[in-house]
């Protein structure tokens, strides 16, 4: 009897032992053949040493948190959410996140970076394209303004595509000198309640003395762009700051814009090879 109950305890206990490890499993090496072998089929135009380098080589993982995973938790009533202040328990391990593959093959001149998307233990990876991006000389102004503007994207242009969020977090960004009248463009709810519409208009008179510069990403729609305008030094991008976010058609911002920032680094090369414009 003793025996029966050890062999009906082991037979209760161990799915549940196995259901536990498979939640913390890591799916890195499976997604690591597949961002492989997408790779592959798509740089066929590279020598055959540098794909080599891809066949054998361990790249480099970046990661990013698009969006947290919290599970929906239901009130009593079984179908009312919780009140909004109410703060549920994450789930770090599924949460969505962009995870890209980096390879530096020697003497190619650029990396080739396999962008995806997946779960944060990178289980259901799935590829979304390849790029070659070359390596540009440091240009502080222009990268803690383009970070400045990324963040401002993450936390405040929720509406946008997933497709969209990767495209800000990990491509480079045109800057554009404009003159956006940001007091009259909004109407004060677009911008949240009173107080914050008030602190809004405070801040932009603060910046009067200062260039405005707008950092444009492509949207999803091939005719509409994605805009974050801010204010910087008279003499560059030097102190820049967010000031608004917006998704114009393109004919529409190319009415504010007066000039160009002559001081990008290069820009990204999409898998064909040929520069994006």
């Amino acid at each position: 009897m003793r025996d029966f109950n050890r062999t009906f305890l082991a037979a209760a206990v161990l799915p549940v032992i196995l259901g536990l490890a498979a939640c913390q499993a890591d799916y890195t090496d499976e997604a690591l053949e597949k961002a492989r072998d997408y790779t592959l089929e798509n740089t066929r135009m590279l020598p055959e040493p540098s794909r080599d380098y891809v066949r054998y080589a361990t790249p480099e993982l970046q990661i990013d948190t698009l969006f947290e995973y919290r599970p929906y938790q239901l009130t009593e009533y079984g179908h009312i959410g919780r009140n909004v202040e109410f703060i549920p328990e994450k789930a770090p391990e599924n949460d969505f996140i962009t995870s890209n593959f980096v390879w530096n093959p020697p003497g190619l001149g650029f990396s080739i970076i396999a962008l995806g998307h997946s779960q944060r233990n990178m289980q259901f990876w799935e590829p979304i394209k390849v790029i070659f991006k070359k390596p540009s000389f440091e240009n502080v102004p222009y990268e803690t303004a383009r970070s400045a503007a990324i963040q401002y994207v993450i936390s405040n242009m929720l509406y946008l595509s997933t497709m969209e969020r990767v495209r800000v977090r990990f491509s480079e960004v045109e800057v554009l000198e404009t003159d956006f009248d940001l007091e009259y463009m909004f109407e004060p709810m677009l911008e949240g309640g009173e107080a914050e519409w008030k602190a809004f208009l405070d801040s932009l008179k603060q910046q009067r003395d200062k260039k405005q510069f707008s950092l444009v990403w492509k949207a999803d729609d091939p005719n509409k762009r994605i805009v974050i305008a801010g204010f910087g030094s008279p003499g560059g991008l030097e102190g820049w700051r967010p000031a608004s976010g917006m998704l114009l058609t393109k004919k529409r911002l190319d009415e504010y814009v007066i000039g160009r920032y002559n001081r990008m680094p290069s820009l990204d090369f999409d898998m064909t090879g040929k520069s994006k414009k």
